[in-house]
């Protein structure tokens, strides 16, 4: 490329800048200019501008593996059975990395590729930063409204309608808040990108699925206000779970190695109780670390819920009032006490189901069931016995209080 190509380029990318085409205007001029496709994401490599089939915007380029020995600026990108070349350049200030231009070739060494990205990244970077300025503008504004809405801070209805208006939500109608949370976050580390990650995941799963839902996140979570589409309750929860299933689908192959965690609150027909379905949610999220569901709903947690908000020093002395003592005794005698009541106890009380699922002859648990009696000091025929020592297994399970402490 000779210095005048150099400037026309160079010209009609600053042109499209000013005319405000954007993204998608630089991709253009540089797909012509350079007869290939062309590819641009933001930081966390989602495309934002794309001439490339296999890429669409809002997708997003994976595996990618910089550079080579000779060439550092070939990338190979794993797509689907195949590995694509592209040269890669990124757009940054001041040492902040604003995303990357990618410039598919099957060629090892073009000059005049490199001369091309050299000039468009630059371009690109006033481009990215101009539109980061636009989208933190607007998302302070966003972020305040949404804080205010999910602690409560709004008291009128109207003022909740009219100010969703601003930004096209309808908060007219029913809707749920569904919290997704990474395991062990830490802010000072990788885990802010791999939150955006998420964010975008999220975004891109709702999307597909046909819904526009309100978005946001803080402080290690990604929070979803998600509009009521189906009619019957039934069928909102099987549509949620689908849903979360996709999201946790695809997350896990984005973030690897991180558990993902999730919570649902209750369905509310007024805005002003979006707050409600938000707290939900958070003890739903945090219930399921401890409960065998896969997708929490709050509404389903039954007494679980009721327990994670009584008095913890209450519940840690209600446990050891009903099962202390079953407990230590297990520690003396290096007995599995506790786990056969438990099994007994999930099994409705049914002999026989116990002894098969536990591998034991019926006579031995019968021996082991009169052996907890003794020792706890009561009887399974009474029916508020076995509620009390069900609330027991279901604390210990929570672990709400310091119990094994």
């Amino acid at each position: 490329m000779n210095i005048e190509e150099a400037q026309s380029v160079q010209t009609d990318l600053l042109r499209i800048i000013a005319e405000g085409a954007g993204v998608a205007g630089i991709v253009n001029i540089l797909a012509k200019a350079t007869e290939l496709p062309v590819v641009v994401t933001n930081e966390f490599y989602k495309v934002l501008g794309s001439s490339h089939q296999d890429y669409p915007r809002n997708s997003f380029v994976r595996s990618c593996i910089n550079g080579t020995e000779k060439n550092p600026g070939l990338c190979q990108i794993k797509l689907e059975q195949s590995i694509k070349l592209a040269y890669v350049f990124p757009s940054y200030i001041k040492n902040e990395t604003l995303g990357f231009l990618y410039i598919f070739s099957d060629a090892s060494d073009r000059m005049d590729i490199k001369d091309f990205g050299k000039i468009a990244s630059l371009v690109l970077t006033i481009q990215l930063t101009k539109d980061k300025e636009l989208l933190l503008a607007e998302k302070r504004y966003v972020d305040a409204f949404l804080f205010d809405l999910l602690y409560g801070n709004i008291e009128s209805g109207e003022d909740i309608l009219a100010r969703g208006e601003l930004w096209g939500w309808d908060l007219s109608r029913p809707q749920c808040v569904l919290v997704f949370e990474l395991d062990d976050y830490d802010y000072f580390t990788e885990d802010k990108n791999l939150l955006e990650i998420l964010i975008e995941s999220v975004r891109f799963v709702m999307k597909e699925m046909g819904e526009n839902p309100i978005l946001t996140k803080k402080k290690g979570e990604v929070i979803a206000i998600l509009f009521k589409t189906k009619g019957s309750k039934h069928e909102q929860r099987e549509y949620m779970k689908l849903v979360v299933d996709k999201i946790q689908s695809l997350a896990q192959q984005r973030i690897h190695a991180r558990v993902l965690r999730l919570g649902i609150g209750r369905i509310y027909e007024n805005p002003k109780e979006i707050f409600r379905s938000y707290q939900e949610a958070k003890v739903a999220l945090e219930l399921g670390k401890y409960s065998r569901l896969r997708t929490p709903f709050f509404e389903y947690l039954g007494l679980a819920r009721i327990l994670y908000n009584h008095d913890r020093q209450e519940l840690a002395e209600l446990y050891q009032e009903t099962l202390g003592e079953l407990e230590r005794y297990d520690s003396a005698h290096n007995t599995e006490l506790m786990k056969t009541l438990e099994t007994f106890l999930s099994h409705r009380c049914d002999l026989k189901e116990t002894a098969k699922t536990s591998y034991i002859h019926p006579n031995t648990l019968r021996y082991r069931l009169k052996k907890i009696q003794e020792i706890l000091d009561l009887d399974f025929d009474d029916f508020d016995t076995k509620l009390n020592l069900m609330v027991a297994f279901k604390i210990k399970h929570l672990k709400v209080s310091d119990i094994d402490e």
